[in-house]
């Protein structure tokens, strides 16, 4: 039960880690649509790894 947990948590902060590396570069974001295509952007490119 605690290795899932750990495995989980791990998982997620992998995933928070490439997102936020991915639009670090973009701070300012003209629309939150912007934003929210960035975002996807980034989890179909992390998902094909």
């Amino acid at each position: 039960m605690i290795r899932k947990v750990i495995y989980t948590t791990n998982a997620i902060e992998s995933l928070d880690f490439s997102v936020r590396k991915i639009t670090k570069d973009q701070q300012l974001f003209p629309t939150a649509d912007a934003a929210m295509k960035m975002s996807f952007m980034a989890l179909q490119n992390i998902s094909k790894r």
